[in-house]
């Protein structure tokens, strides 16, 4: 339960959750204001870090589109509702008139992350999140993307949300939006856009040549990241850090790691560690997001894309992303009937400020079209 212990939980949840956030978002809330259109995902990622270090509590990360503003919030603190779970469909805006536009984030399912895009959008109807099940599955039987695909079906059939589907995906959760596209042409049912934002796939998918080319620069970082990293044990009184023993340590985890990030192509997905050779994880995340970062790594790697003839509009990135190729030289065989529309920005930035916009009022054509 929030404010039960802990340090600085002697105010009232208002008082300390703004305090908070002067802290962490560096940003002065008022009562009122509404965080998601405020407050940026990294700075709102380190609030919900902070409280769980304080309280041993941690928020969904998308707990600002439920309960907007420090207001709401405090009050559901008061009234003991769980913050730590997010429901399947999550409304990120309103709208009538029209079926709805469903939206997969990317990473672990954050969708401030799109705040800018999912705001910019011209789109009478509503925009609603499909957030990442949480399968809490044992390491070695990982969640796939077909169970994802499958929990989606069935939480769209409990909202009565039915055709024509309009589908986003930004990042791995292009993958998302394509595999359930798939299966509702199965079931022969409309599909009236289908949108993919610089989505990636596994570095197994890759043509070797093209994952050749990005190693050298890949192994830069990866060295760079080993001389910042704090090390185990810091030395004191001019003593060495002790050593774990090598016997104590699996030799196949061990060498994966000393080899990171060659291994990573080659390495299981389904073995423990796996998440943790990826190029993009950092670690000390808070206990839920570190599981759904988890679990969506495993999906990325089991995955096997194939071959999908519907129509889509695939927009990539001009300046890409430093951790994945050229999306269209693993995509470009597969989605037949792909519109390739490059925009502005990189993978991060496509969805931000002013590449937002752009990229909405080309969305926004289609959408209405």
């Amino acid at each position: 339960m929030f404010f039960s212990a802990g340090a600085g939980l002697d105010s009232s949840p208002g008082t300390y959750l703004s305090d908070l956030f002067r802290e962490e978002a560096k940003i002065s809330l008022s009562r009122d204001t509404d965080i998601p259109d405020t407050v940026s995902v990294n700075r709102a990622l380190n609030f919900i870090k902070r409280l769980w270090s304080e309280t041993g509590e941690e928020m969904d990360v998308n707990v600002f589109y439920r309960h907007r503003t420090l207001e709401a919030l405090s009050f559901a603190i008061s009234n003991h509702k769980d913050l730590s779970a997010s429901p399947k469909i999550i409304e990120l805006r309103g709208g009538e008139g029209a079926a709805p536009l469903l939206v997969f984030a990317g990473g672990a399912s954050c969708f401030l992350e799109m705040q800018h895009l999912i705001k910019a959008i011209r789109f009478p109807g509503p925009i609603l999140g499909i957030a990442l099940t949480d399968f809490s599955r044992g390491p070695h039987y990982p969640a796939t993307v077909q169970d994802e695909i499958e929990s989606t079906l069935r939480a769209l059939q409990a909202a009565g949300i039915g055709e024509p589907y309009r589908l986003l995906g930004y990042s791995f959760g292009g993958v998302f939006a394509l595999e359930l596209a798939r299966a509702l042409r199965t079931q022969k049912q409309e599909i009236a856009f289908l949108g993919m934002l610089d989505t990636p796939l596994g570095e197994q998918e890759w043509p070797l040549m093209i994952w050749g080319k990005f190693m050298r620069q890949r192994w830069r970082r990866a060295r760079s990241r080993k001389r910042n990293l704090t090390k185990t044990g810091q030395r004191a009184c001019g003593q060495e850090p002790t050593k774990p023993s090598r016997p104590a340590i699996e030799l196949r985890e061990y060498l994966a790691k000393k080899l990171k990030p060659l291994s990573f192509r080659y390495a299981d997905p389904r073995t423990v560690y796996y998440p943790e050779l990826a190029p993009q994880w950092m670690g000390e995340y808070p206990p839920r997001y570190d599981a759904a970062a988890r679990q969506l790594l495993h999906m990325k790697g089991l995955y096997k894309p194939s071959r999908y003839d519907g129509e889509l509009t695939f927009y990539r990135s001009l300046q890409g992303s430093p951790v994945d190729c050229d999306p269209k030289s693993i995509w470009g065989h597969l989605l037949v009937h792909a519109d390739w529309v490059d925009v502005s920005g990189n993978h991060q930035s496509m969805v931000v400020g002013r590449n937002a916009s752009a990229l909405a009022r080309e969305l926004s054509e289609r959408l209405i079209r």
